[in-house]
């Protein structure tokens, strides 16, 4: 059973642009434009690996994190982020990536494939 990756930005250019990079490996991929969205398929499914974005029109990307690690025991998550809002990632325990807008399509594949290996 392939590994399965959420992904939720509000940006549907960003979301086509993960989709086309992520398409072709071995992950199931599915899609979210909205916290609420992605709050609802997290208590929907279970996932391998959680990708959000920062800022959401209607939440945070870090609380998202938090609803991901309540759900998934052993949670791993990437943050993206285009604000420059500053984030105490020490507080993200589940945190296995970090990326800044625009994004290293290379370094964001290389840290997806280590973090599922």
């Amino acid at each position: 059973m392939p590994k399965q990756i959420l992904v939720a930005d509000d940006d549907p250019v960003l979301l086509s642009l993960y989709t086309r990079m992520l398409a072709g490996t071995r992950y199931a991929v599915s899609r979210a434009s909205s916290f609420a969205e992605a709050t609802a398929l997290i208590n929907l499914n279970s996932y391998d690996l959680l990708v959000t974005d920062l800022m959401f029109p209607d939440g945070v990307g870090t609380d998202l994190i938090t609803i991901f690690e309540r759900k998934q025991g052993c949670a791993k998550c990437i943050l993206v982020t285009g604000s420059g809002t500053e984030v105490n990632l020490k507080q993200i325990p589940s945190l296995a990536g970090y990326f800044e807008k625009p994004l290293n399509a290379e370094a964001f594949m290389a840290a997806v494939t280590k973090i599922l290996a």
